[in-house]
């Protein structure tokens, strides 16, 4: 859909009444849809457990994240216990949230569709949504995007060892939730 900033997947299927809404799923949490009779009687709603924790690195004096990171995990983690040292790397800050990967909506999405109109076709997901030449090894398990590298280019090679740094440590330290 042109101006959505995000992949969508279109799928019109006239058998369920969607009460005038667009087709477009609400995607929800597990603990979420539980608690919500709303949710759970929506025919749009799908019911998907967190599958990734988002890193991202801030510096003061940037409004705006300097990397992301995402860390696909089979159990998401209550909290993550950092080195003092990486909770206090002034001036910058490091935010934990969770969320989804592609391949868990994708995998939700589908069996909808199995659910609701059986025997259409199978959505087509990438396994690895970049293509090698665009990624560089940051770490021995943390591949970057070229463009993220790029952006790291432009730090200070200080500022940029202690990002990588950073990333390297909360990467390991979410080793036991993979």
């Amino acid at each position: 859909m042109p101006g959505l900033s995000v992949a969508w997947v279109g799928l019109h299927v006239p058998m369920v009444d969607t009460g005038g809404r667009p087709w477009v799923w609400e995607v929800v949490t597990p603990d979420q849809y539980e608690k919500s009779e709303r949710l759970q009687n929506d025919p749009l709603v799908l019911s998907v457990a967190h599958d990734v924790v988002i890193v991202e690195m801030t510096h003061v004096e940037d409004a705006h994240p300097v990397l992301r990171m995402q860390v696909p995990v089979t159990s998401v983690p209550e909290s993550v216990l950092l080195p003092r040292s990486v909770s206090n790397t002034h001036p910058w800050a490091v935010r934990l949230e969770t969320g989804w990967t592609v391949q868990a909506l994708a995998a939700a999405a589908q069996c909808w569709i199995d659910r609701e109109v059986p025997g259409q076709p199978r959505l087509q997901v990438p396994a690895q949504p970049v293509s090698p030449p665009q990624l560089y090894q940051l770490h021995p398990a943390i591949n970057i995007e070229s463009a993220a590298f790029d952006h790291l280019l432009t730090l200070k090679p200080h500022e940029a060892a202690v990002v990588t740094s950073v990333l390297a440590t909360v990467h390991d330290a979410l080793q036991p939730f993979r």
